[in-house]
């Protein structure tokens, strides 16, 4: 074979990648209704696989388990010597009101029997109450810590669920003036958990706001078209986290910010094709258009959007499982934000010209008669 037949043989791939992708057109322009109702059933599949993320933020599973600190205090753990301490913290009040002293008799009632009521608590291995103990009550009688053993982990749901039952418990028969307070690692760990899956929605939610606007702005304030892209990309992240859930990938204080990357990156694939889309539309029916846009487009935002999922699949070569979670959440994200703008998008398209010739011809036959 000459160098000749080489180079034309090179072509000829290379013009096979367009005429797929119109291709894939096509088969939407004659199938969109179904195209969309798979979708959507399909994203209706991964919405119990969102309820599964669970939420770690421990720092053992921030480093590689097979590192000396980890391996050696997870063998702790087996051994049932690697507990986690948690301390619930009792204190009177500063005013005239109320309890004065935590060794006042009301108060060292209610301090033993919350202590016995911790300790009935399942997770929780021992429990012992500051007057069972020294050094546990401060100098001015003002505070006390019961102290308390268990094996928490990096559990996010079951650390959620003995904290609401301390405060479940302490909320009973508390004298008045006295306050508790759940402290430790473990209570940290539970708080820092909650402010990463309440930053993920606000990061989330605000980033889809912002694109929308942008979006609205862009194409000269036509809503179909600030939703359609908007639309595309929300069920990438819908997947995204449903994918995370199925396949036991955590939510982390890195990957938290995934989903407003996801949108960012994402949305760049869907507005391309829509604005191509909406350039060829003006001389072309639907078919003609669509076929157009895809071949002449398609190419450039693949081959972009596989540089990046590249570069993202780099953060597998290093050594912190953390840095692992947060590439391979990018790669799924961006990877299903490009499935989704060639095999949905254009069936939306087709649906909004249907939808908007049905329109016009109403508004035509009312205006006749």
């Amino acid at each position: 074979m000459t160098r000749h037949d080489n180079i034309n043989n090179s072509v000829n791939k290379c013009r096979l990648v367009p005429l797929s992708l119109a291709g894939i057109a096509k088969v939407q322009e004659n199938h969109a209704v179904e195209v969309v109702v798979l979708f959507l059933g399909l994203t209706a599949a991964m919405l119990p696989g969102m309820a599964r993320v669970d939420t770690i933020v421990a720092l053992e599973n921030m480093m590689p388990s097979s590192s000396e600190p980890v391996d050696e205090f997870n063998q702790l753990r087996a051994e049932g010597m690697g507990r986690d301490a948690l301390a619930v913290k009792v204190t009177a009040a500063n005013s005239d009101e109320g309890v004065q002293d935590v060794t006042s008799n009301s108060s060292r009632r209610y301090i033993e029997s919350l202590t016995s009521k911790v300790r009935d608590i399942q997770g929780v291995e021992a429990a012992f109450s500051p007057f069972r103990r020294d050094g546990l009550i401060d100098g001015s009688r003002k505070t006390a810590v019961i102290i308390a053993y268990g094996f928490v982990g990096d559990s996010g749901g079951e650390m959620e669920r003995i904290f609401n039952k301390v405060e479940e418990e302490s909320s009973y028969d508390r004298p008045e003036g006295v306050r508790v307070e759940v402290a430790g690692v473990p209570a940290v760990q539970q708080r820092l958990s909650g402010m990463v899956s309440r930053d993920k929605d606000v990061t989330t939610a605000i980033s889809l706001v912002l694109v929308f606007f942008i979006a609205l702005g862009l194409f000269r304030g036509s809503l179909t078209s600030a939703l359609m892209p908007l639309f595309v990309v929300g069920l990438s992240v819908v997947w995204l986290y449903g994918s995370m859930g199925y396949l036991g990938i955590p939510l982390s204080t890195l990957a938290g910010s995934v989903a407003a990357l996801v949108i960012g990156i994402g949305i760049d694939y869907s507005v391309h094709l829509l604005n191509a889309y909406r350039f060829h539309r003006r001389d072309s029916p639907t078919g003609e258009a669509l076929e157009e846009t895809i071949s002449e487009t398609g190419v450039a935002i693949v081959a972009t959007s596989l540089t990046t999922v590249s570069a993202f699949l780099a953060f597998l070569v290093g050594e912190m499982p953390e840095m692992h979670r947060f590439g391979i959440t990018m790669s799924l994200g961006i990877t299903y934000a490009l499935l989704f703008a060639f095999f949905l998008l254009p069936s939306v398209f087709v649906l909004e010209d249907r939808l908007m010739h049905e329109i016009r011809d109403r508004l035509d036959w009312r205006h006749g008669m």
